[in-house]
């Protein structure tokens, strides 16, 4: 063995490997080519929305209902031909999840669309099916809220 082979061996043996548990998704595209007329409308429509209120209690703290926010974002959105689609998918395995996939449409043809992933993390007061059910509506509320620049008071992990 030479001096460049040793080194590569010893360089090899030091990197550690990487368990089989990590896994790397990806989404693909994330939009179309042109995006001119999508980004204009959503910009209209962003200015026409008010932030929102936390208004449900949770397990010690308070959020926004998914429903209070679409109610806030739906008439600017279809008011400049700006739609949006939400779909959940459940990853299995030994970290299951669920991925909202988010997509943003104008009438011109134009989409962006985009992903967010969730670990499911079973709690003693709801059932696997409750979780994955939170997950969808954490991920489509988290999506829906970066979308359309729809704040709420931030109040994730403290307990009030």
């Amino acid at each position: 063995m030479n001096s460049d082979e040793t080194a590569i061996t010893e360089v090899e043996e030091k990197v550690p490997e990487v368990p089989e548990a990590v896994t790397y998704r990806t989404f693909g595209e994330s939009m179309s080519n042109e995006i001119g007329e999508l980004a204009g409308a959503l910009a209209k429509a962003q200015g026409e929305m008010s932030n929102g209120a936390k208004d449900k209690q949770g397990y010690g703290y308070k959020y926004m209902e998914l429903s209070t926010l679409i109610d806030i974002a739906r008439p600017a959105l279809s008011k400049n031909n700006v739609a949006i689609i939400q779909t959940s998918e459940l990853v299995r395995g030994t970290s299951p999840s669920v991925v909202t996939h988010t997509t943003v449409m104008h009438s011109s043809g134009q989409w962006h669309k985009s992903a967010i992933e969730l670990p499911i993390k079973v709690m003693p007061q709801l059932s696997p099916a409750q979780m994955i059910g939170v997950n969808c509506s954490y991920g489509r509320r988290y999506a829906l809220q970066a979308i359309c620049l729809i704040a709420s008071e931030d109040s994730d992990g403290t307990i009030k």
